[in-house]
């Protein structure tokens, strides 16, 4: 029994391990390949050349052989830089000791040339290496981290970044999916911009967000559901046209970004970005500055867990704001028309009939008006008319209401209840505006 169970543990085990570490490799939405042909001085192919790759940052090397075309292939590249080695029997052995850059999504060409001599001598190519991405048709860009930090960005949301690519178009005053506006929406707990963009004219949902290679798009608009802490964006690469046919279902863009990794040395950073009304102007929709604190701090931090092996890597970002919400300029019912006086001319048309066969339940306005007034109303009479300006005009049968002045026992009871949550205008001109309500927003990101 005991020798079952050690066995069944066993294999728990090794299945984990394949499930943690044996499937990383596939996810070829977040790495970049290099592929070539080894030749000798006079352009032949070297065949059974031993061609070797090393991740400069972890020392993580990969290896193959060249083959009978003298091509080698590394499919799988994470980001980052690499240098290359290569050694065959009767040549030299080749090393660069610039270094190559693999970034998300890049599919580069390097063909190396021996030269012939004993394994005593080696070949050292201090020049730029020179690596084109000749495999590939797809047209984008990409944004690696430092372009991010250096650039202003109010929010620290890599997606306000889009628009350096061209083609993109901000949604503008669209609507998208019901949601009118520019498409901002709270993304991962903070209100900030989703993504929402038109890409070569396509549609603003039209496009594809993925992290590490996820699917991160909304359901429903089909912008952004995970915005990253910016810190712990390694690079981010916006593809607008001739996708691979790895990416499906979209017709606009794929945006895809990769997050930062532990490296053999220890590396991070911490910050805290300030934003509040001391400096600010006073917008002019309002008669006094508007509330605003924002804070936005945290850290990235990583290194390795076991050297060349294993690494790790952590993040946070904390965004507390307060902010005053402004209502604009907004036109509002003046204090003479809340108490009911809207004044000669004002009220126009006429008091609608008694109820009909095809309508049984419509409102008997005659009969309700004369029972809140105290005097007859009859159909068509107007509501007010030139010359009507007593009680007795009224009663008369000449208006409905003299002057143009609704009496209180006349008013509707849910009238009366809404009337306190109304204000009155505020401002010279007749029209109302406040900051003074403020809106609230505490969002926490761990990664």
């Amino acid at each position: 029994m005991g020798e079952k169970l050690l066995r069944f543990a066993l294999s728990y085990s090794i299945v984990l391990m394949l499930l943690l570490f044996g499937l990383s490799p596939a996810y070829a939405d977040v790495t970049g390949s290099l592929t070539g042909v080894v030749r000798d001085p006079s352009q032949a192919v070297v065949a059974g050349a031993k061609v070797t790759i090393t991740n400069t940052q972890t020392n993580l090397s990969q290896s193959t052989v060249s083959a009978a075309d003298g091509s080698y292939h590394f499919l799988a590249l994470a980001a980052g830089t690499y240098k290359i080695s290569v050694t065959s029997q009767g040549f030299r052995p080749y090393s660069s000791t610039n270094e190559i850059t693999v970034q998300v999504n890049d599919q580069l060409k390097l063909d190396i040339r021996l030269e012939v001599g004993t394994v005593a001598e080696e070949v050292d190519v201090t020049g730029n290496l020179v690596h084109v991405e000749t495999e590939s048709t797809q047209l984008g860009d990409v944004i690696d981290s430092q372009k991010m930090l250096n650039l202003p960005l109010n929010g620290r949301s890599y997606l306000d970044l889009l628009g350096l690519q061209a083609g993109v178009a901000p949604a503008g005053s669209v609507t998208i999916g019901g949601d009118s506006g520019t498409g901002a929406r709270p993304v991962s707990g903070y209100i900030t911009n989703a993504g929402n963009v038109s890409v070569n004219g396509q549609r603003e949902t039209a496009n594809a967000f993925l992290v590490n290679g996820g699917d991160v798009s909304e359901g429903r608009n089909l912008g952004a559901g995970l915005v990253p802490n910016l810190d712990s964006v390694e690079e981010f690469r916006l593809i607008t046209n001739s996708f691979d046919a790895e990416y499906g279902k979209f017709s606009g863009a794929v945006m895809n970004a990769i997050t930062k990794s532990g490296t053999n040395g220890f590396h991070g950073d911490a910050f805290e970005f300030l934003r509040n009304d001391d400096l600010d102007a006073r917008s002019f929709f309002t008669t006094n500055k508007s509330e605003l604190r924002q804070h936005q701090f945290g850290f990235t931090a990583g290194g390795p867990f076991w050297k060349d092996r294993l690494f790790w890597f952590t993040d946070y970002q904390g965004t507390k704001q307060v902010q005053g919400a402004e209502t604009g300029i907004v036109y509002v019912p003046s204090t003479a028309e809340l108490q009911g006086n809207f004044g000669p001319g004002a009220l126009t048309g006429t008091v609608d009939g008694q109820p009909n066969s095809g309508c049984p339940s419509c409102v008997d306005w005659p009969q309700r008006l004369s029972l809140r007034l105290g005097y007859p109303v009859t159909t068509n009479e107007p509501y007010w008319t030139a010359g009507c300006t007593t009680l007795a005009d009224a009663q008369a049968g000449m208006c409905v209401f003299p002057n143009g002045v609704i009496p209180q026992n006349a008013w509707s009871p849910a009238a009366v209840g809404i009337l306190p949550y109304i204000p009155g205008p505020n401002n010279s001109s007749g029209t109302y505006s406040s900051n003074s309500q403020k809106n609230t927003v505490s969002d926490n990101k761990i990664g």
